[in-house]
């Protein structure tokens, strides 16, 4: 029997629309650990999202095609039933949205969104889910939890919004946690309050966490490895430390270039990566970064470069001509 919490092997989410199939998901294999944290980074429109969602057993029944394996704690997913996957939701994988908003329900009081999904999960009475219900706002840090019980999504704060999708996402306490962007529009001082919570949780609950974010220096110190994504598929992968110092990938170091950081002068001008993303329903035959990247060759825009290993064991990136691999990384 397999360690690994997940495993991840080939999949691939394709849609079929009008304009074609759109590849969003092609080919991306990776495992988890128990109490491990996996950073999945990368542009909007990279997968990120539909990965998650794929992995979560969550993309539509029609005009969807899923190929591939998703094993978690030896179930498969790809191909399972609605039946099977709700009795895996909750309590073997839960999920933070991107947007609190729209995963509330915004005329139901936040006490009885969580209340239910203990009494329809885990089968607790009225009296016990309002005592747990309590009990997990004040872990997730909100004040006055019998007050708050009683509001009304609209009445709390962006914070507070997403604390309580954390407390409903953790009510039965799943294996893994799937967090996608969940610090987005969120000032400085209340992300890293959050990401401080999932740390927390993480511990308390010995669960895994799959995080997801634009933004490297989110998952710099948060995340044991580092998955990074590009038009639907893994660009490179590895330890934190071999993604910040030894990447060999140039999109890894166009993303971090274009982080900003507090050592910059004030007003400095950000840096952009240039062009934009393919479009996934007419891929380029070669590297899909081959158009906007300063290092390509003529083989990089009509070969398709696969992941190979780097130095480090564990490292791997998809690139035919990398970057020197050098101790002097750009720093989170």
């Amino acid at each position: 029997m397999s360690d690994h919490l997940l495993e991840v092997k080939d999949l691939r989410t394709t849609f079929r629309t009008v304009a074609g199939a759109v590849p969003a998901v092609g080919g991306v294999s990776f495992d988890l650990g128990s109490n491990e944290t996996l950073g999945i980074v990368g542009e909007s429109g990279s997968g990120k999202t539909v990965l998650a969602r794929t992995i979560m057993g969550l993309q539509p029944r029609t005009n969807v095609e899923v190929t591939g394996s998703v094993l978690l704690n030896g179930h498969e997913v790809v191909g399972a039933s609605e039946r099977v996957m709700r009795s895996m939701w909750a309590t073997e994988v839960a999920m933070v949205f991107q947007d609190p908003m729209t995963s509330l329900n915004p005329v139901m009081r936040i006490g009885r969104q969580i209340d239910e999904t203990l009494r329809v999960r885990l089968g607790m009475d009225r009296r016990a889910a309002h005592a747990r219900a309590l009990e997990l706002l004040t872990m997730v840090g909100i004040p006055s939890a019998a007050s708050r019980y009683r509001a009304y999504p609209t009445e709390l704060s962006g914070g507070m919004r997403q604390r309580v999708v954390i407390a409903t996402a953790l009510a039965c306490s799943p294996k893994l946690l799937i967090a996608d962007e969940p610090t987005t529009g969120l000032d400085v001082t209340i992300q890293a309050q959050i990401l401080n919570l999932l740390d927390t949780l993480k511990q308390q609950f010995s669960m895994s966490v799959i995080l997801i974010t634009h933004d490297l220096g989110v998952v710099a110190t948060r995340a044991t490895r580092i998955i990074v994504m590009y038009a639907g598929q893994i660009a490179e992968m590895g330890d934190t430390r071999d993604i910040f110092y030894h990447h060999r990938m140039p999109y890894t170091r166009a993303l971090l270039e274009s982080s900003p950081k507090v050592s910059n002068a004030s007003h400095t001008r950000l840096a952009v990566i240039a062009g934009r993303p393919p479009n996934l329903s007419t891929m380029p035959p070669g590297c899909a970064f081959a158009p906007r990247c300063a290092y390509a060759t003529e083989q990089c825009h009509v070969e398709r470069p696969t992941l190979r290993e780097a130095a480090q064991p564990g490292h791997r990136f998809a690139c035919w001509n990398p970057l020197p691999d050098s101790s002097e990384g750009t720093r989170p």
